[in-house]
């Protein structure tokens, strides 16, 4: 009967929790600062490379007064060369006062694009001002507040593609031909096929007696964590269609995306892909610093979180080759 009722609990507990939004924290108290930044860095077949540090400031408070202002706040970067940027918001929202506290949200965008050398709204910083992994020394000034910190990228991921040994160039591929996808590092681990919440993941692996009896339950997060995956699709847009994740999936089965470790390279037979398909392969490391481990602020209640991405992107067109008539040969009589 002991065990009988212990379980019942257990059950009946685990519905609760896992009804509420997975990893999420403790809710806000009224006057609270919270910041969400993102930094990436994004290679496209080894021919543009994208920075975009992404900063997301959620400010609740009571008193709506505390918001006067908030929609002046500014953002600094300086590089690791002493070069700054100083930027307003990309996006101001302010949500009045429901129940217990109104909310405003203020977002900012910091990007440079190589293939958009000069400012625009696809570069909105000097040429290599992106130079280094880093350290970038971050400040926020909000309603006379200062909120600071720094991050750096870690080791630029590498990817290449090639084809009866020679790299694939000019974004195509021989449909016809087998073809090998090669990585730096060569191994890499815990991986997933999946791109998604990763933390939800992790959160409904973790043991249930340690989540009921710790209270505020937090997953421990995996850092650095990679997403590996091989797809293919119609050219024109469409679903696209996972080429086997068991060779990267040790022991895949249906509905399992992780494995603790991987290796490259990896070969892709012919006839794995139909001509006129493009094949994209994606691979990506997401390091997360620990919580309010890289930012502080000068109010009293503020939290923090950063995540960091480095992913290379690497899209090919699958190609048949040209017939004699294509090429202009005209067989004799």
């Amino acid at each position: 009967m002991v065990i009988a009722n212990r379980l019942a609990s257990l059950v009946i507990a685990a519905t609760l929790v896992l009804a509420l939004p997975l990893g999420a924290a403790a809710v806000p108290e009224a006057d609270h600062i919270h910041l969400e930044l993102d930094a990436l860095r994004l290679n496209v077949n080894d021919y543009s490379l994208k920075h975009q540090v992404k900063a997301v400031l959620t400010i609740t408070a009571e008193d709506e007064s505390r918001f006067s202002g908030a929609d002046l706040a500014l953002i600094t970067i300086i590089n690791p060369v002493g070069e700054d940027v100083t930027l307003g918001h990309y996006k101001y929202v302010f949500n009045e006062k429901k129940f217990k506290a109104a909310n405003a949200i203020v977002v900012f965008k910091v990007v440079e694009d190589s293939s958009a050398p000069l400012p625009s709204e696809l570069s909105n910083v000097p040429p290599g001002f992106f130079c280094a992994d880093g350290p970038y020394h971050v400040s926020i000034i909000l309603r006379g507040e200062v909120i600071s910190g720094e991050f750096s990228f870690g080791p630029a991921l590498g990817m290449g593609v090639s084809q009866g040994g020679e790299p694939v160039t000019n974004f195509c591929l021989a449909a016809e031909e087998p073809f090998q996808v090669a990585t730096d590092p060569q191994e890499f681990g815990p991986v997933y096929y999946k791109r998604q919440d990763l933390t939800n993941f992790v959160y409904q692996l973790a043991n249930m007696d340690q989540a009921l009896e710790g209270g505020d339950f937090h997953a421990q997060v995996e850092t650095p964590r990679y997403v590996f995956q091989v797809r293919a699709g119609k050219g024109d847009g469409g679903p696209t269609r996972l080429i086997d994740p068991a060779r990267y999936i040790v022991g895949h089965e249906k509905h399992l995306i992780r494995s603790e470790q991987t290796a490259t390279p990896l070969s892709f037979q012919a006839g794995e892909v139909t001509p006129g398909e493009v094949v994209v392969i994606d691979f990506q490391r997401e390091d997360v610093p620990a919580p309010d481990s890289l930012f502080g602020a000068e109010t009293a209640s503020f939290s923090s979180r950063v995540l960091i991405t480095d992913r290379v992107v690497f899209a090919l067109h699958a190609e048949t080759p040209p017939t004699p008539e294509e090429l202009g040969q005209v067989s004799g009589s």
